[in-house]
């Protein structure tokens, strides 16, 4: 008999941005980082004989904690992976609800529904268990811990439990007793110790409570110019106003100008909450900042939707098309009274890098990085 910890990756972007990553290669967000300490004295008080891990990078740097931890080598293995979700991957959950409205059926392993390109629910469930004999045999009698992916995971306590099992939290631990080609589960998704950090407990998508409102999912909709600059404008000019609090120095004709100025199909873009436009990114490509960086321009949002974890969706478009684009980061400037937004970019894992004069005082230049490592050093 061998016990295996099963941990799910601590928060990644995908979960932080509503976004489909099953093989789509993402780095933990700023709390996925706080996670994965409180996972590692976690640990400290169960040490195990080994740790293994997927070879995506978000379960590879949470398995470094566990590591560390244990004074134990991480060994990689891609048969720990995610379910491959093809056509899906890196799309808004938004966008992938608005087409397939039953989407949730496929991950609880329903039929009638195929996503191109991607691995069916059993497929990538006994991907999972013959890794996990494989690794149970060879540590016959030890303790192992194993960090792997949230469906996949909770595809495989599902058949073992024999209930559907909750969905499973980030950073979180279920305990095994694996034998033969089989295990008698001991706990699910053990979550306490992460506190005020659960994931979970700022979101809904995942409760299954009648009558509960869940948190909206937006899809993000290209700007078709030149019919849509009116629109796009005039979010531009609510923007100036919100932050600035009067239209002097606004330039309407100069704003509408740079709108119309974008070297790619993707660099415009209304956030749609169902057929409702509530938003607009605006990006460039980063010049004299850096030449390998994407820029945010103009990030809105309608006053009303702030303040319910939407920024963070449309921050996710950001980041994607950047890395669509070969960018290695993001940037932007952001008024230094403009306290809610530094908070906001702070809390997305912006730094300060720099500031300008600008017309109604100083400029902050903020940047993040969102180049994912090939390989992971300890």
């Amino acid at each position: 008999m061998t016990r295996l910890y099963l941990v799910r990756h601590a928060e990644a972007e995908g979960n932080l941005y509503r976004r489909a990553h099953g093989h789509f290669n993402t780095l933990l967000t700023k709390n996925g980082l706080l996670q994965t300490e409180l996972l590692g004295e976690w640990f400290t008080r169960r040490p195990v004989d080994a740790v293994y891990t997927s070879d995506l990078y978000r379960a590879r740097r949470t398995a470094e904690a566990v590591a560390v931890a244990c004074r134990k080598p991480v060994t990689a293995d891609p048969a720990l992976r995610e379910i491959a979700l093809g056509e899906w991957e890196d799309r808004a959950w938004g966008d992938i609800m608005r087409r397939c409205p039953d989407y949730m059926r496929w991950f609880d392993g329903e039929g009638g529904i195929v996503v191109k390109d991607a691995e069916t629910y059993i497929e990538a469930r006994d991907r999972l268990r013959a890794a996990l004999a494989k690794i149970a045999a060879k540590h016959e009698g030890q303790d192992v811990a194993v960090v792997s992916h949230g469906s996949v995971a909770r595809s495989l306590l599902t058949l073992f439990a024999g209930r559907v099992v909750p969905h499973l939290d980030n950073a979180s631990v279920s305990c095994a007793e694996w034998e033969g080609n089989g295990a008698r589960v001991l706990s699910i998704g053990e979550n306490r110790f992460l506190g005020a950090l659960s994931t979970h407990a700022k979101q809904a998508w995942w409760r299954n409570e009648p009558g509960r409102i869940h948190d909206a999912e937006l899809w993000f909709n290209p700007a078709r110019l030149p019919e849509d600059l009116p629109a796009a404008a005039e979010m531009g000019r609510l923007a100036w106003q919100t932050v600035y609090g009067t239209m002097d120095g606004y330039n309407g004709e100069m704003s509408a100008r740079a709108l119309t100025d974008s070297a790619h199909p993707r660099y415009l873009q209304f956030a749609m909450n169902g057929e409702e436009r509530i938003g607009l990114l605006h990006m460039r490509d980063a010049g004299r900042l850096s030449v390998s960086d994407g820029h945010i321009a103009l990030f809105y949002l309608e006053p009303g939707k702030r303040g319910r974890g939407l920024g963070a969706q449309l921050l996710g478009e950001a980041v994607s098309i950047a890395r669509s684009l070969g960018k290695t980061g993001l940037s932007l400037r952001v008024y230094h009274q403009n306290a809610q937004a530094i908070a906001f970019y702070r809390k997305m894992g912006f730094t300060l890098c720099g500031s300008e004069k600008g017309l109604f005082g100083t400029v902050l230049h903020m940047r993040m990085g969102i180049e994912v490592p090939d390989k992971h050093r300890s």
